[in-house]
């Protein structure tokens, strides 16, 4: 990996949200250019400009707005996002490239997961990229924590290692 940030501490930082999403009303986390430039495409890159807000509702199908009110839709970003789409492929760790499915995983053959203390690893060792690898243009360690409640929650693995989805 490459060493791209000698102060991790700046990703962890909450900007305040240049605007609200308009369509669910989150007030969102700001995002650097960095952060755009390497998750929209040029066909979009323009139209969202430099200040631009990251919606943190995984339920609403924005994952980028500006001020003007110009929207980037789930789908439409170069690569899935963690907290737009629930699926196995999809990153929780964008600096490290870790999985959804890779917590899973962990979880169902071993009970537990130090995918946690991988990353934490790779950041003390300052090879994180946050701001501009993690569509949030943040730290993903909150993000993979409540992943891995929510595979605890959802899934029962049963003694023979198997997956059973709980009752909701």
């Amino acid at each position: 990996m490459e060493n791209q940030s000698p102060d991790h501490e700046a990703c962890c930082r909450i900007a305040t949200a240049s605007c609200l999403c308009p369509v669910c009303g989150n007030a969102g986390r700001k995002v650097a250019a960095v952060t755009l430039d390497h998750h929209v495409s040029e066909q979009f890159r323009a139209a969202i400009g430099n200040d631009a807000t990251f919606c943190l509702n995984p339920a609403c199908e924005v994952v980028y707005c500006n001020p003007g009110g110009f929207v980037i839709r789930k789908g439409q970003t170069l690569l899935p996002v963690t907290q737009k789409d629930p699926g196995d492929e999809v990153l929780v760790c964008y600096c490290f490239e870790h999985r959804r499915g890779d917590l899973r995983r962990d979880l169902r053959e071993k009970g537990n997961t130090d995918i946690p203390d991988q990353i934490k690893k790779g950041i003390a060792d300052g090879r994180c990229d946050c701001e501009r690898k993690n569509p949030q243009g943040a730290c993903c360690l909150g993000n993979v924590a409540a992943a891995i409640k929510t595979i605890k929650e959802n899934v029962k693995i049963d003694a023979k290692g198997s997956e059973k989805s709980s009752a909701l």
